[in-house]
């Protein structure tokens, strides 16, 4: 087996540290010891069917936890889900994956099965503590080259699943292994869902060296994360930025909140200066990680690391995105100079393809013209710029519009929002004007004409929205993003903007 094999990394912990809290919540701990023998029992109901395909349909916590490594266990490959989505896309889900054993409780299950007839229910509770005996831990049967597949949202409607390979799996829980990212010490928060491939950083990056995970459950926690943070003494946290922006309304980001945090980790969205001057504000000693990486490179293949002194200098209108990781690359293609283009990634974490869906794996999995030559890479449909050496996301290609007959970034005037000091925003086109959602801060709302008048400062005419309504809260998805869907549905429903 590999030294940096996630299975193997979890049971050594386990065998090393039986007794020791894996993960945390409200119901209490459950060790790694405990978690070792669940994950045992499950592989062994899994290992009736050969190389199973699992759905996982669970909260977060130790029963999800313990039938992901069940999965690898037993010789097979899981598909998480998070269970607030819309039942219609859970649904979806399973017909598309006809998946071998479903994991989730008797109700969620029992609609699941009517989309996968063939799949056999199990409910983690049927095998808790003394429900039968444990199998004797050991190694992963011959593994299956995939380790799980996550289903992302799909432009076309139906959900396309990223199949990441067990290799690429490996490859990152070996990078966050050497990097000492997570310590035995450590208390890790999960803010993500099961769904979002972010809690693969999360859980393994926790699980395989040792620490507490502590999920971060129920909507208070989630509103107001800051507060649990302060509560459970988390030393590590893990979350989108965007999370930052609902600390610091909250009024959340303070050295009492964030006291116990000796780093934070984020990625999936532009982490802004506006975070990082609140965050280093309250707590001057703490380490900030930035990392960048499409669902298709698993989870993340970048690291950055800023620190209170000198992060200004890693600062445009959002945060640099890092260097790639070892063994990753990271390129700019297709730009009228070396630094700009399409982000294109390559290296072994890269996904194996979309589920069943070869015409758009060929599409965005394909050669790359790069100077040392043509290899495999992802074509990300994200543009950057480097600029002193670091690279900075700029816009997304698929988020041009054109409002009479200008060809306008969505991204560039979100940017400049946010430079007037509105990090949480949302800019879309709609019958042929641009309209901009914002999210303000308690308390606040600005006049659009003086708001207008600073942008104008920063963009040409036609580049300022028409409309720029303020909200209290944004329409997000499952994962904490804003969802530029919900918000052209929400303005459609409301009517014109006034």
């Amino acid at each position: 087996m590999a030294c940096d094999d996630a299975i193997d990394l979890f049971l050594a912990r386990a065998a090393a540290a039986p007794a020791q809290a894996a993960v945390v919540t409200e119901a209490g701990a459950v060790s790694y010891g405990r978690l070792a023998a669940l994950a045992a029992r499950l592989a062994a109901a899994f290992a009736r069917v050969a190389e199973p395909r699992v759905l996982i349909a669970l909260p977060a916590g130790a029963a999800a936890c313990a039938a992901m490594i069940a999965a690898g266990l037993a010789g097979g490959y899981y598909v998480p889900v998070n269970i607030d989505s819309p039942p219609l896309k859970l649904r979806r889900i399973a017909r598309l994956l006809e998946p071998d054993i479903i994991v989730a409780d008797t109700a969620l299950g029992a609609a699941l099965r009517e989309e996968a007839p063939a799949a056999r229910l199990i409910e983690p509770a049927a095998l808790a503590d003394g429900a039968q005996p444990a199998p004797p831990l050991q190694r992963p049967r011959p593994r299956h080259p995939v380790a799980y597949v996550m289903f992302t949202s799909g432009s076309t409607g139906d959900p396309k699943g990223v199949v990441i390979p067990r290799a690429a799996l490996d490859h990152y829980v070996g990078w966050m292994q050497r990097s000492r990212i997570f310590g035995a010490a450590d208390r890790v928060s999960q803010y993500a869902s099961i769904g979002f491939d972010f809690s693969v950083m999360e859980i393994y990056g926790a699980l395989c060296a040792g620490a507490a995970l502590f999920p971060v459950l129920g909507q208070g926690s989630r509103l107001f994360p800051a507060a649990m943070i302060a509560a459970e003494k988390i030393t590590v946290w893990n979350s989108v930025p965007s999370v930052v922006s609902l600390m610091m309304r909250a009024g959340g980001v303070t050295a009492g909140n964030l006291g116990s945090l000796r780093l934070m980790n984020f990625c999936g969205e532009p982490l802004l200066p506006q975070h990082l001057d609140a965050i280093f504000a309250a707590c001057p000693g703490i380490t900030v990680q930035n990392t960048y990486g499409p669902t298709e490179a698993t989870v993340s293949m970048t690291s950055l690391l800023l620190r209170a002194g000198d992060y200004r200098r890693f600062c445009r209108s959002s945060v640099a995105l890092g260097e790639a990781i070892p063994g990753m690359g990271l390129h700019l293609v297709g730009g009228a100079h070396p630094d700009e283009g399409e982000i294109v990634i390559t290296g072994p974490q890269l996904a194996s393809g979309y589920w069943r869906d070869p015409e758009r794996t060929a599409q965005l999995f394909r050669a790359a013209p790069l100077a040392s030559g043509s290899v495999t890479g992802y074509f990300t449909g994200d543009w950057a710029e480097r600029h002193g050496g670091q690279v900075f996301f700029k816009e997304r290609i698929d988020f041009q519009v054109k409002v009479k007959g200008v060809r306008i970034e969505l991204d560039e005037v979100e940017a400049a929002l946010r430079e007037l000091g509105w990090p949480v925003v949302c800019v879309i086109e709609r019958r042929g004007e641009l309209v901009a959602l914002i999210e303000r801060a308690p308390g606040t709302q600005p006049a659009p004409p003086p708001l207008r008048e600073a942008l104008a400062a920063r963009l040409e005419a036609a580049a300022i929205p028409k409309t720029i309504r303020f909200v209290d809260r944004m329409p997000r998805n499952d994962n904490g993003k804003i969802d530029r869907r919900a918000v052209a549905a929400w303005l459609a429903a409301d009517g014109p903007a006034p």
